[in-house]
This record gives C-alpha cells, sequence and structure tokens, in this order.
C-alpha cells in the first residue's frame, strides 16, 4: 500500500510503500515522546528503497541523544527529519 504525507506548513511532501498489514507503530520511549512533544510517536513503516520526497531543501536531520544512566550519553544512529520551516517530525531513517 502506498503512504502519503507532508509536514504542517506543507513544504515536504512524502510517499513510501508499505508491505505491512498495520503501517505504523505507536513507540512510547522517551526520545519519540520529546521529539514530538506528545504522549508517543508514530511511526510509519515502509520500504526505504521507495521513499520520495519533494520539497527536499527544507529537511533537516536530527541525531538524538541516547542516555543510560552510569554511561555516557551516545548519539542514536537513527536519522530523525523534519521539516526546517514547521518543525514537523516526519520520518526516522535507521539501517539497523
Amino acid at each position: 500500500m502506498r503512504l502519503e504525507g507532508s509536514c504542517q506548513c506543507g513544504k515536504i511532501r512524502f510517499r513510501v510503500e508499505s508491505e505491512t498489514p498495520v503501517p505504523f507503530m505507536y513507540c512510547y520511549c522517551s526520545i519519540c515522546r520529546k521529539t514530538t512533544g506528545g504522549a508517543f510517536g508514530c511511526n510509519v513503516m515502509g520500504k526505504r528503497d521507495t521513499l520520495r520526497v519533494t520539497g527536499a531543501k527544507h529537511l533537516r536531520v536530527y541525531h538524538a541523544v541516547i542516555r543510560n544512566p552510569r554511561k555516557r550519553p551516545v548519539r542514536s544512529e537513527g536519522e530523525r527529519w523534519f521539516c526546517g520551516e514547521c518543525g514537523t517530525h516526519l520520518y526516522v531513517l535507521d539501517e539497523r
């Protein structure tokens, strides 16, 4: 199934193909809660090679900081992409 989305201001649009029966998941980790400003993050699951983005010049990326007690903070490998104009969280890319 094809999934389509955009940022709030409309400067970025994306589409991706998904093969999962439910093409999204709710995540309650502290990183998703803090980067979305809500009680959870809603993540779309799609095939990376089918991701198409328009308005890419407005895209910005953030690597969250992972904090564990008694360990040094480390940067997440996951790329959290968002609109640099309106701040809308768009998607996460992670090779793992």
